[in-house]
């Protein structure tokens, strides 16, 4: 499930010219069992009663009651696991159940996650919430990031407001008690299959009505161009001098502070042009996702099994970067690196261009099948392929 799938039928070009950091955006009337494959409550069942669960990332919310609910309600005696049967149990009682992190615990939100990380190049997280029939889990507020809403079972009214703190982050968090909504600008009911996207600073609030609800929160936690720039001047500034020198508030020469401004300001001019395209943010960025390569396990203890026959793919062409390098060849995947003598760049090359899994003695390229199995063991071992034999 990718952008598009999720937008579907607005296009990504119309959704960042007239949306992104701008409006909210709601799409309806798709087909409802469009998130069956996603999450289920079955899957938040298994969650609950098969793995342990710790408090924060597991909570309650409850709009009616004045102070967030103890913890102490539903989790083990002295401990911050969570008390599945208590938890559950809270539901009936007019709590929203709050289950945050699941792309770490449910390999389909994973999967979706790392999409969206490839896309946006920012990180991405879930949360999950289940909200009973006529209740409301949380206040009218805004959010410091960005949220696409992914109606996975039954309905929710949601309310959006005037008054937005445009494009809120770190810098300008929500304070309940200092804040007054405007008036409503937008009334909507959200059904299953239903998306809805939020910039951050939207006012907004949701409730249930005659329906449970359970829908999928994921959040673009983006770094703005401050906080890049803020990192890339002091690591830049290592091999940088104009960045290193004093500001001068005192009385100088003006000739001499003027073209200092200019130096400094065409410096940062550059950094800015290639903070885009720096392939040390890319690799950074990657190098802290969690690789969804199911079946790598199986790949690795049977590796001595390829031969001329097993068919081979390319699993994420989006993390496979290859960098030529004189007479070698850098391949990364993730966090990985593997250098390849360069006589292997045409058999990369079809790879990357092909799209269906091809047994190794079929792909046409200046190695003969020893040496192209040789190479596909090597690719294998840091994840890149996906192998059937």
């Amino acid at each position: 499930m990718n952008l598009q799938e999720i937008l579907h039928p607005i296009t990504t070009d119309v959704f960042f010219n007239e949306y992104f950091e701008k409006k909210h955006l709601i799409i309806k009337n798709r087909n409802r069992s469009f998130f069956d494959q996603l999450l289920s409550i079955q899957d938040l069942d298994s969650i609950l009663f098969s793995q342990t669960n710790h408090h924060p990332d597991f909570r309650l919310a409850d709009h009616s009651k004045t102070e967030k609910p103890d913890s102490k309600e539903y989790t083990i005696k002295d401990s911050d696991i969570i008390d599945p049967l208590k938890f559950s149990n809270a539901f009936e009682n007019g709590s929203t159940l709050v289950m945050s992190g699941l792309q770490n615990k449910i390999y389909s939100l994973r999967k979706l996650t790392n999409e969206l990380e490839t896309f946006f190049k920012h990180k991405i997280q879930t949360n999950i919430y289940l909200t009973p029939k006529k209740s409301q889990g949380f206040s009218t507020h805004y959010d410091t990031h960005d949220v696409f809403i992914f109606q996975f079972e039954g309905s929710k009214h949601w309310r959006i407001y005037d008054q937005p703190v445009l494009l809120a982050d770190k810098t300008t968090p929500f304070n309940k008690e200092e804040f007054i909504p405007g008036k409503v600008i937008d009334e909507f009911t959200l059904e299953k299959g239903d998306v809805l996207y939020i910039p951050r600073g939207i006012v907004h609030d949701a409730y249930c009505t005659n329906q449970n609800s359970g829908h999928i929160t994921t959040g673009i936690i983006g770094k703005t161009w401050a906080e890049h720039l803020a990192e890339v001047l002091l690591e830049k500034s290592k091999s940088i001098l104009p960045l290193r020198k004093f500001t001068k508030f005192h009385s100088i020469n003006e000739n001499d502070k003027n073209e200092e401004i200019i130096e400094v300001t065409n410096v940062v001019t550059e950094l800015i042009k290639k903070l885009q395209q720096d392939d040390e943010i890319i690799d950074d960025f990657y190098s802290r996702q969690k690789a969804i390569a199911q079946g790598q396990l199986s790949q690795i203890v049977n590796i001595d099994c390829i031969n001329k026959d097993s068919k081979i793919k390319i699993r994420e062409k989006n993390k496979f970067r290859m960098i030529k390098n004189c007479e070698k060849i850098d391949v990364k995947f993730y966090d990985l690196k593997l250098s390849m003598p360069i006589q292997c760049e045409s058999f990369l090359n079809v790879l990357i261009n092909e799209n269906q899994a091809l047994p190794i003695h079929k792909i046409h390229c200046n190695l003969d099948d020893q040496s192209k199995i040789l190479v596909t063991r090597q690719l294998s071992k840091i994840g890149i392929l996906d192998i059937a034999s």
